[in-house]
């Protein structure tokens, strides 16, 4: 068994990676799954859902779903109770998905990782990385009004009718606090910069692949073949054919 975890930061590429790795036969989820997000990538966000509802409820837990600034500080020990408390809930997600080859992503997992990643079986960390600067501007063009939405009705999948009530009083809280987090671009900068290091420091003594955004771009067929070395598979012609077919620019432009 090989487990396969996409680690990242958002609007790093991880669903375009996600989706690549899909293509060339990793088992990233069910198939109605990877089509979800489709308001913030166009093919989908390749996500599986039952990691995605477990990372966001540990961040609601721990104060840090709307509270970004936040994930910059551990020392009140929220996030690790969170995920302790909720032990069993992880195991059982683990044990449901698991295949041969099979993996998932989310692109703040790392926040929550370090506390349940010894329930994986055999596992290869890719890590995918884009400068701090693009994904702060990125960001900000993601978050037009359009799409505040479906991404409510997207985030609410996961909470009871009193939690979806919380969460709206926070976000009440939060804006009248700190204004509209996603116009904060150098906050967003420093966010992103502290994520890559948790992830660094997180993979020094793991099995990991390091893959920048831009190459995966620019040096597809490249950065491919780094892939399946990394993960000790051959896909067949097909597969990486369709795997470089899925690779657009336009798909990373918001």
């Amino acid at each position: 068994m090989k487990t396969v975890v996409i680690l990242s930061m958002p609007r790093s590429g991880s669903s375009l990676l996600s989706g690549v790795l899909f293509r060339l036969g990793v088992w990233m989820g069910r198939e109605e799954n990877m089509k979800i997000g489709k308001h913030l990538n166009k093919f989908g966000c390749y996500e599986n859902q039952d990691f995605i509802g477990f990372n966001e409820y540990m961040l609601f837990k721990s104060k840090r779903l709307l509270n970004q600034a936040r994930r910059l500080n551990d020392s009140d020990g929220l996030v690790e109770k969170a995920v302790r408390d909720h032990e069993e809930r992880i195991i059982e997600i683990i044990r449901k998905n698991e295949r041969e080859l099979w993996g998932f992503k989310n692109p703040t997992m790392i926040y929550t990782l370090p506390y349940f990643h010894h329930h994986l079986k055999n596992p290869y960390y890719i890590c995918l990385k884009r400068e701090p600067k693009s994904i702060a501007d990125s960001l900000k063009r993601a978050a037009k009004f359009k799409n505040w939405l479906p991404e409510i009705r997207h985030e609410f999948l996961y909470f009871s009718l009193i939690e979806k009530i919380q969460i709206i009083l926070r976000f009440i809280k939060v804006f009248l606090k700190s204004g509209f987090i996603f116009t904060h671009e150098s906050l967003y900068e420093e966010i992103a910069k502290d994520g890559y290091k948790r992830i660094d420091d997180f993979l020094k003594d793991k099995r990991y692949l390091d893959l920048k955004l831009i190459d995966l771009l620019e040096d597809s067929e490249k950065t491919i073949w780094k892939i399946t070395d990394f993960l000790g598979i051959t896909p067949s012609e097909k597969q990486i054919k369709d795997a470089l077919s899925f690779i657009r620019p336009d798909l990373i432009k918001s």
